[in-house]
């Protein structure tokens, strides 16, 4: 059946479906969730939650002992994450139960980790350029109308209608020479001529089987030739790799240079559908489409990196028994690129450093074979988990890796999944290396075999249309997994590989055995780069793998690429595989090996067998997912703005208290650069808070406070203040570091209020002390306050503003009294919070006035109070 997508804004919500191929249990509990619905509601039918989050809650205060599925059914309609949502042990099934995310019976609710832009005007009449102010946050995608737009390049991008509408290949051109000595790139001055802004331009460079992203720092120009010079830590790191080989094309006859293309300058933005974001006047520009309407355009940017972060506390304790099913994941963001490049070294496995190689000379010059590296981000992220399900999901308009099943994952099925317009990977399985820290030859087989993805399946999945950002990723990669089953998937349209199993370029044992490549059908692959092939390997397999009943068809070499690519390609060190009965049509047919291992082959490069023509690839119950070439259109009609956490604005003077930033999420109200919540405390977002002086970190109710943590340069959370005179304040933060590094600066509405603010190296990162400064003059009225990462590494307590030094002294720096109607009828659950922004309690009451004199009876401690009201209100109380 052909699946279309529709948007019904009602609160309807039907019963879920159930998925073909997979028997469910019976259930114990429904929760229900729908974009205009209420955390306050039961999450019933009739009466939904509004979020995922609260539904999340409600499940983990009864699977504590199961008898039956726990069902979460998610209705239609756009569900914006603004914080990555985490889910860990406490989130799974028992007793061999599933809690099972899905969407309600015919219905495509969408998750997305984007966020509109609005207020288009007319930049540029003549040209047809449009432009929308205030745009905040970095992204390296935009969607308009639901379709992708272009981040200017040069040359301009070509049409490729084979991949849906409005689907586009970038077009190239050549170096003119490598300068390995000036460790830069020359190349016609024509192609930068017209580009004021070089500091502001990428060069994505092909090199072999591998795409790479440097920031481009200046161009030197003489005469006919511009060197273009990159920006580090990429240019040192590339300059020193050996592999894949920079310069003149390997076995290029007649020899060539590598083929790239420019992006990113306002310069550039010559062509229909393309756009450039001004990070530094906060200004988006987009040259529109034939017929659109800037005015009424659906503009979406991504901001969160990872939508759905599944991560089990270790390998002993993992998430077990989750499904996820007929969701729709879309708009993640990645931006690592813009801010320190990106090397692929292979299968978009980035190189985090290139380390001194003695062994082969001077390694300061092209001759490093040592290397660090990691992956990209994913929209859907699952570490130590088993018996997890992934089933009818789409993923599409994704800045990286679609699905990743990192490590620690066993007995797993990835099944019946569309992934399509995905920058990376369409799904990732198991570790590449042992970590960040590890040079990659030294292979994988780690102790703990439960670290190593066991028996995991990934099976009749569509993946088409993949690797549009990370040129050098795959359709399917898998690092080092064990008892792997890939078979009846559909894998087509990608720039480098199709399916890749295992990593390390090694002959010596790995952790893999008894992976299994089977029945897939793989066509149009390596559409760009070169030493690739429709099923690739690397590294001992160990015994009992297979690859077989294959169906590959259409591939072949492009143009730009520096040399061949091979039909299944038996790659350094690969063993342990019997390869026949593999069906080859309009494409490199046979095994192609480099310095393999024993394997077994029976494979004919003429061998043709229907059964496999016909069999290979999704099957009969799954076929509909092939029909499926968009999402629905995102509505953000209900998206929750940005707010003072707990209600109520900070005052200055006054203490703020840096863990209670504003709700909103991140690019609105806090920018964090991973998805992990290090601190594991207080909020449940990306920003790293920790506890003070806790007796035991996994258990924080007695913690004294809070701080935030794990700071890196560039990071900001934001909070609405409300200025009470305009004046010049002095402050006090209470601050911690180990390190001499560490650093912040305050910014009213945008402007810088402070100079930069040093943290000094202390005693460790638990032991806190006071600096202090002076701001600039302040308005008085409301603002948003901005503290801004300089320097890496400090812990963030407090920050005290006052007038006087006498008035930083005070202990809490709280002011003055505060009055309202409490006589107002109010029915409902009041929440209390501390004045550090905890929640210290709920309670029933008719009205605010019973709610103060409830919350007077029940607080023991002196101190200030925020109460917070069933319509939202909210209201202070100093009890002393």
């Amino acid at each position: 059946m052909a699946l279309k997508f529709f948007f019904n804004k009602a609160v309807f919500c039907a019963a879920a479906f159930g998925l073909a191929g997979l028997a469910q249990a019976a259930t114990q509990a429904t929760f229900y969730v729908a974009p205009d619905g209420s955390d306050a509601a039961k999450g019933t039918k009739d009466a939904p939650f509004k979020t995922i989050g609260a539904a999340q809650k409600a499940v983990r205060a009864i699977n504590g002992s199961m008898t039956g599925d726990i069902e979460v059914i998610l209705c239609e309609g756009t569900y914006q994450v603004t914080n990555t949502i985490n889910f860990d042990e406490r989130d799974g099934g028992k007793n061999g139960y599933y809690v099972r995310y899905k969407a309600a019976e015919g219905e495509h609710p969408l998750i997305t980790g984007g966020m509109p832009i609005t207020g288009w005007t007319l930049h540029d009449e003549a040209n047809n350029i449009w432009k929308a102010e205030n745009v905040e946050g970095r992204f390296r995608q935009l969607y308009v109308n639901n379709q992708k737009a272009v981040r200017a390049c040069f040359p301009n991008v070509i049409a490729a209608n084979d991949k849906g509408v409005g689907g586009f290949d970038h077009d190239f051109v050549r170096l003119t020479k490598v300068d390995s000595t000036g460790r830069a790139f020359d190349v016609s001055a024509d192609y930068i001529k017209n580009i004021k802004n070089i500091e502001n331009v990428e060069i994505h460079l092909m090199i072999a089987w591998s795409e790479n992203i440097l920031r481009l720092e200046k161009a030197e120009v003489n005469g006919g030739t511009a060197k273009l010079i990159p920006k580090d830590p990429e240019r040192t790191k590339l300059f020193h790799r050996a592999y894949p080989m920079l310069g003149t094309a390997f076995m290029s006859n007649p020899p060539k240079q590598q083929a790239f293309y420019l992006e990113n300058s306002y310069d550039l933005l010559d062509a229909e559908g393309e756009w450039f974001l001004d990070e530094k006047e906060h200004v988006l520009y987009y040259k529109a489409r034939k017929g659109e309407n800037m005015q009424t355009a659906n503009v979406v940017a991504p901001r969160i990196n990872t939508l759905f972060n599944v991560l089990g506390k270790d390998t002993k304790n993992k998430v077990g028994y989750m499904a996820f099913e007929g969701l729709t994941f879309a708009h993640s963001n990645y931006t690592r690129p813009s801010e320190e490049g990106f090397l692929d070294l292979q299968a978009a496995n980035f190189n985090v450093d290139v380390l001194p190689d003695p062994s082969r000379g001077n390694w300061e010059k092209l001759n490093s074979n040592k290397y660090v590296l990691w992956r990209p981000d994913a929209a859907f992220r699952v570490e130590n988990a088993h018996h997890f399900l992934v089933q009818g999901c789409v993923f599409s308009q994704i800045a990286a890796t679609g699905l990743d099943f990192v490590s620690g994952t066993n007995d797993d099925l990835i099944q019946g999944n569309a992934f399509f317009e995905v920058g990376a990977a369409g799904i990732m399985l198991g570790k590449f290396a042992p970590d960040s820290l590890s040079e990659i030859h030294e292979g994988y087989n780690p102790s703990d075999k439960e670290e190593i993805s066991t028996r995991d399946t990934i099976k009749n999945n569509l993946i088409t249309n993949v690797t549009n950002e990370h040129q050098g990723a795959v359709g399917i990669g898998a690092g080092y997994p064990r008892y792997v089953v890939i078979e009846h998937n559909e894998v087509s349209y990608t720039y480098y590989s199709g399916i890749s199993v295992g990593f390390g370029w090694t002959k010596k044992e790995t952790a893999m055995t008894n992976n299994h490549i089977n029945w897939n059908n793989i066509h149009h692959i390596a559409r760009l780069l070169c030493d690739s092939g429709p099923i690739y390997t690397l590294s001992n397999q160990g015994t009992g793998s297979e690859i077989q009943h294959n169906y590959i068809h259409d591939n072949g070499t492009s143009k730009w690429a520096d040399y061949w690519n091979v039909p299944i390609y038996l790659d350094e060190g690969s063993s342990g595989f019997t390869v026949k009965e593999n069906v080859f049509k309009n494409s490199p047919a046979g095994v192609g090996t480099n310095q393999a291992g024993q394997n077994t082959l029976q494979q004919t490069n003429d061998y043709y067998n229907a059964d496999v023509v016909n069999n290979a690839g999704i099957e009969k119950d799954f076929q509909y997912i092939r029909s499926i070439k968009e999402i629905p259109v995102a509505d953000f009609s209900n998206i929750v703005p940005q707010a003072p956490f707990g209600g109520a604005a900070a005052t200055i003077p006054g203490r703020i208290e840096f863990e209670n930033y504003d709700e909103g999420g991140q690019s609105i109200s806090y920018k964090d650069k991973d998805a992990v919540n290090e601190g594991k405390v207080y909020r449940e977002d990306g920003v790293d808070v920790v506890g003070l002086d806790c007796a035991d970190s996994a258990a924080t109710a007695d913690c004294k406070g809070y701080a935030v943590g794990y700071t890196d340069a560039g990071e900001w959370m934001e909070y609405t203040v409300e200025v009470a005179e305009t004046a010049q304040f002095l402050f006090r933060a209470n601050v911690a570091s180990g390190l001499d590094v560490a650093g912040f600066q305050l910014f009213l509405d945008g402007k810088a209020v402070s100079d930069t603010i040093s943290i000094p190296k202390g005693e460790d990162w638990n032991t806190y002390g006071t600096i202090e400064g002076k701001t600039e003059t302040l308005i008085k009225g409301e603002h948003v306050l901005r503290v801004v990462v300089t320097g890496a590494y400090g812990n963030l307590d407090w920050i005290q503003f006052a007038l006087t030094e006498a008035g930083l002294d005070e202990p809490d720096g709280i002011r003055g009294g505060y009055s309202l109607n409490l006589d107002v009828s109010n029915v409902g659950t009041y929440k209390i919070y501390n004045s550090q922004g905890r929640l210290m309690d709920h309670l029933n009451a008719t009205s605010s006035r019973e709610a103060r004199d409830m919350v007077r009876s029940r607080v023991m401690d002196a101190g200030i109070y925020m109460v917070k009201t069933p319509n939202g209100s909210s209201f202070r109380m100093n009890v002393k």
